[in-house]
């Protein structure tokens, strides 16, 4: 996902929690170096995935990446922990041979799994995932 689409998105996209944890996020386009953390958190959450994955026999589950992210957030003031997770997903996208979009198609999608815990899931059931997807969007 672009830059700029992500920074669209987050201008229209005021995701607010419980009202003492309001963020008010300003409509200013991020700076370079808020790119560049935007990037660096996302690999983060590639990393770490990618260990459980790999490992395969850890208990680190959704609910425990959750947390991760929840906190990783707070590292970010000019990113939100949607734009974060549609960077990581767009780069394992890539990173496994999909076309440009990965991203925007997963945010997207309705289903039992949300678009970050998607990151845990070995890479041949993903590919499955996104074959669906461009299988059922062919449709249309």
């Amino acid at each position: 996902m672009g830059t700029a689409a992500l920074w669209l998105a987050q201008a229209f996209f005021l995701k607010t929690t419980h009202r003492s944890e309001r963020k008010v996020i300003l409509v200013t386009k991020p700076t370079k170096l808020q790119e560049k953390a935007c990037e660096r958190l996302a690999d983060a959450l590639l990393t770490i995935t990618e260990a459980a994955r790999l490992d395969g026999k850890g208990t680190f589950n959704a609910s425990d990446l959750d947390e991760v992210a929840a906190r990783l957030v707070k590292a970010s003031s000019a990113f939100d922990l949607d734009a974060i997770v549609a960077k990581a997903l767009e780069t394992r996208g890539r990173a496994l041979g999909r076309r440009a979009g990965t991203a925007e198609l997963l945010m997207l999608l309705e289903g039992d799994l949300k678009p970050l815990s998607m990151l845990l899931l070995p890479d041949d059931v993903f590919n499955e995932r996104m074959n669906a997807l461009d299988a059922e969007l062919g449709e249309l």
